[in-house]
């Protein structure tokens, strides 16, 4: 008797405690049986009449307990025990589970559990700081018109709502579905419909331990998904990578080769977004809240100017070093085909700076293998100066790069290092600008306020960064006309957490067709007069490696600045002649040299490239397998064919600009 007990009633507390329909198929059931079984009692106790009376009767009884008057071919008693039980089923229990039925499933919209088919949607997977800004760009966009946008996350919906509450408007929050999931799982995923999404953006939770590898075990679960739909199309994913390593892994090698048969991968990292925010869009935020960053060449740096870019570096963090390296593949110039001393700065300062370096060296180590470094202690009183040479090649097959580092040991506050920042700033040689990217943003803000007076007084950008409002800084740097810049006009706030991602693929579409007239060179030896529609430019770049796309996005954030190092400001039909071409080729293949070596490349010593030079698959396979480029040395030193290359390249910008307006 316990075992069936214990077994019916586990059975129902389950059933009737889960969906909606069970519940009712409980209750009908329930009422069935009851109901038959009066049925049967009345045709065997009651002769008078056909059973078709007693049924209707009956029938009556349940629904309406008031019908007992008319209630004529059955006992009193009787009718009373039938109208009594249908008064319990029908207004007890069926109202009861009616309303209980819409109170839970009011419950499960507010937890984000109920799962709707949708198509032609924006997915969302995960929630941090950046998605609510996010979802305010796709409700800006028209590209997006009204899809809804569905959120999938393992926080509380109710918490997602509140933050999402203070970016949308009523109109836009009626766009957005959120669902209460997990990301690491199969049968959740599926519930999002990616294979019918315009769109999924792959952001990840606010402080997960193992956020890359989640995103990473997340991707392939959705592309097994879309494996078993052949019709499925390539739909976009942007995946956010936290860690830089991560993300540097994606730049270099085919990871993702075989996700990109069923998905359009475009990973991101936050440290990266914001330093191409300062560096290459100099934009942030719209509207009146817009900040516009000063570029590092505040004034062309031509074939004939002497100066050259400093960009001083204060904390070795993740966005520090991101800030670095990004400006490591802009910073080039024509002047250092000119003059070899003329050569972009990028100064670190950190008071772990000895420690910092050694792994800067060790992520970078092909770069140093050619490049020697500069290292200062200035953690006490006195200057210690060290030259780092090579670690690898000497001679005329070292120190041929535009680009140096140095690394400064000490605290950025001390008198010694206040000190060096203060005769930078004097020095007629530099175009100097300083960047703070302390890991603890009160140290930032503090340092950024308090450098030497004439950091202020000669107007060098200062950039701080901050990660929740910008609001004072704004305030400070706020300037309706050049008659009100005062002492803080020139402190730019930037790395907020809220506003990392850019929805506008400008660069993108840029890189396509640069891909497009290297593409078109290499068929048809000669440049295109105009560019193919952009179905045809992404089918090209959707059949390339992955570090042939990110070398031809780096070349594109490249090409404002090549323009104004030819005092070439206005976009508007650019016309190259073959000496512009040439000098502007010799400053490409300076940038790509960096872009090589910092991308994971390394040049060949003298044995490897006799080899190389001596076997065309040799060349191929040392290339694609092993990372060793024959092509990374002084432009001087290149074959004719491979400096046609860089020729063609810089060629093609003007069609290039005339169809990326």
């Amino acid at each position: 008797m316990n075992f069936f007990t214990r077994i019916f009633a586990f059975h129902f507390d389950r059933s009737f405690s889960g969906k909606s329909w069970r519940q009712l198929a409980w209750l009908f059931g329930v009422i069935l049986i009851i109901f038959c079984s009066v049925y049967i009692a009345c045709c065997l106790s009651l002769n008078s009449t056909s059973a078709e009376h007693h049924l209707f009767q009956l029938i009556c009884l349940f629904i309406d307990p008031g019908s007992i008057k008319d209630a004529v071919y059955m006992p009193q008693w009787l009718a009373v025990c039938v109208a009594i039980i249908g008064l319990i089923l029908f207004c007890g229990l069926l109202i009861s589970v009616i309303s209980n039925m819409l109170e839970r499933r009011v419950e499960r919209f507010r937890e984000g559990d109920i799962v709707y088919p949708m198509r032609n949607h924006i997915v969302i997977i995960g929630f941090d700081d950046m998605v609510p800004t996010l979802i305010q760009q796709i409700c800006d966009d028209p590209k997006y018109k009204k899809c809804y946008i569905l959120v999938q996350s393992s926080r509380p919906a109710a918490e997602i709502r509140s933050k999402i509450h203070t970016e949308l408007d009523a109109k836009d929050e009626k766009r957005i579905v959120i669902l209460h999931a997990r990301r690491d799982s199969i049968e959740d995923l599926e519930k999002l419909y990616t294979t019918k999404a315009m769109e999924v953006f792959l952001i990840g939770e606010r402080d997960e331990h193992d956020h890359d590898s989640l995103n990473i075990e997340c991707l392939k679960k959705i592309v097994d998904i879309h494996k078993k739909h052949k019709d499925c199309p390539l739909i976009p994913f942007t995946v956010l990578f936290e860690y830089q390593t991560t993300f540097a892994a994606f730049q270099t090698t085919d990871l993702s080769s075989e996700w990109r048969q069923y998905i359009e991968f475009h990973p991101f990292n936050f440290y990266e977004e914001w330093a191409k925010k300062i560096l290459i869009n100099c934009h942030y935020g719209k509207g009146k809240e817009a900040i516009e960053y000063p570029p590092l060449d505040r004034e062309p740096i031509t074939y004939e100017s002497k100066k050259h870019i400093h960009l001083v570096i204060i904390g070795m963090s993740r966005m520090g070093v991101a800030i670095g390296v990004e400006a490591a593949h802009l910073l080039h110039f024509p002047n250092f085909c000119r003059d070899p001393r003329c050569k972009s700065t990028i100064t670190f300062i950190d008071e772990m700076a000895d420690r910092e370096m050694n792994f800067f060296r060790g992520r970078y180590r092909h770069y140093f293998e050619i490049s020697s470094t500069t290292y200062y202690d200035m953690s006490t009183d006195t200057v210690n100066k060290h030259i780092i040479s090579p670690s690898r090649f000497q001679n005329k097959d070292s120190n041929f790069l535009d680009i140096e580092f140095e690394f400064i040991k000490g605290r950025a506050e001390s008198p010694v290092i206040q000190q060096a920042i203060s005769e930078w700033a004097n020095s007629e040689d530099e175009i100097l600008s300083i960047a703070i990217c302390l890991n603890y943003p009160p140290q930032s803000m503090a340092m950024g306020l308090y450098l030497p007076d004439n950091i202020y007084n000669k107007n060098i950008p200062v950039f701080i960064r901050l990660e929740t409002s910008a609001a004072l800084l704004t305030m400070l740097n706020s300037k309706k006309t050049e008659e009100d810049v005062h002492k803080y006009s020139h402190v730019y706030p930037f790395g907020m957490l809220d506003n990392c991602y850019d929805l506008d693929k400008k660069s993108i579409r840029m890189a396509q067709s640069v891909n497009y007239v290297y593409e078109f060179y290499n068929k048809h030896n000669s440049l295109p007069e105009s560019l193919p529609q952009e179905n045809v430019l992404k089918d090209l770049w959707n059949h390339i490696p992955v570090a042939h796309q990110w070398s031809n996005l780096y070349n594109a954030y490249s090409i404002k600045l090549k323009l104004r190092s030819l005092n070439i400001t206005q976009l508007d039909n650019i016309q190259l002649d073959s000496h512009q071409i040439e000098l502007l080729a010799q400053v490409e293949h300076n940038r790509w040299n960096l872009e090589k070596l910092l991308l994971g490349f390394r040049k060949p010593t003298p044995s490897e490239l006799e080899i190389i030079n001596g076997d065309p698959q040799k060349k191929r396979e040392y290339k694609n397998k092993w990372f060793v480029h024959a092509d990374i040395c002084p432009y001087h030193e290149l074959s004719e064919g491979s400096k046609n290359y860089d020729k063609c390249i810089t060629g093609g910008i003007p069609v290039i600009v005339k169809n990326n307006k």
